[in-house]
């Protein structure tokens, strides 16, 4: 029998046989974004202050595979959370950013992902928990809970922010509200970081 004919991804830039790792290439291809929030001003000096990016995924075929980094000032809790219960209405929008900036203006943020506050699409939401314990945050499915202490002292940062991708990446199911949270857990001011990375993939596009 004949072997199988297979095309290689061919990078749109150079152009060539892709021979870069398959994340570096979806930069290339303009399907690789990012979005951050840095609590400005220490939070409030009260246990159970949250601070927390929120989105909902779009509908298949896109697929969203996402990895998270996290920073705090003081001990706290990182928590990834599916489908969960939301009932801030506080949250604002900020803009997914395309790691390709040479795309222009027209393309350079068109990222499938959706603000869970307006349902803009191209945005998440970001926004700190008022009050100690804040139940408007909680429910759904804890992905990864992680206390972040893990040094002589602050910053602590979480253990993924030094991991591989491939131990740490996410494909998250489609149509569907995440959260990612920092939980202050001590009565010190704290300032809190949280920063997603993702490339977005049609399921089934393996064509140049």
């Amino acid at each position: 029998m004949p072997k199988p004919v297979i095309t290689p991804y061919v990078d749109g830039i150079t152009p060539a046989a892709v021979g870069i790792d398959f994340e570096h290439h979806m930069i290339h291809r303009g399907l690789r974004f990012t979005a951050h929030y840095e609590s400005k001003a220490p939070l409030p000096t009260v246990i159970g202050e949250e601070t927390a990016i929120g989105f909902l995924t779009p509908s298949l075929p896109t697929l969203i595979h996402m990895i998270v980094d996290a920073r705090a000032d003081d001990e706290s809790v990182l928590e990834i959370r599916e489908a969960p219960t939301i009932v801030l209405a506080q949250g604002t929008a900020r803009l997914a950013l395309n790691r390709d900036r040479s795309v222009g203006a027209a393309l350079a943020d068109r990222s499938a992902i959706i603000d869970r506050e307006a349902e803009t699409r191209g945005y998440v939401s970001v926004f700190t928990a008022v009050g100690a314990n804040n139940a408007d945050l909680s429910g759904g499915t804890i992905l990864h809970h992680e206390t972040l202490a893990i040094a002589a002292g602050p910053p602590f940062d979480s253990v993924q922010n030094a991991q591989f991708r491939g131990q740490r990446e996410w494909i998250l199911l489609p149509d569907t509200e995440y959260v990612v949270i920092l939980t202050n857990l001590t009565a010190n001011d704290t300032v809190h970081e949280i920063v997603l990375n993702w490339y977005e993939l049609t399921h089934g596009d393996w064509a140049n």
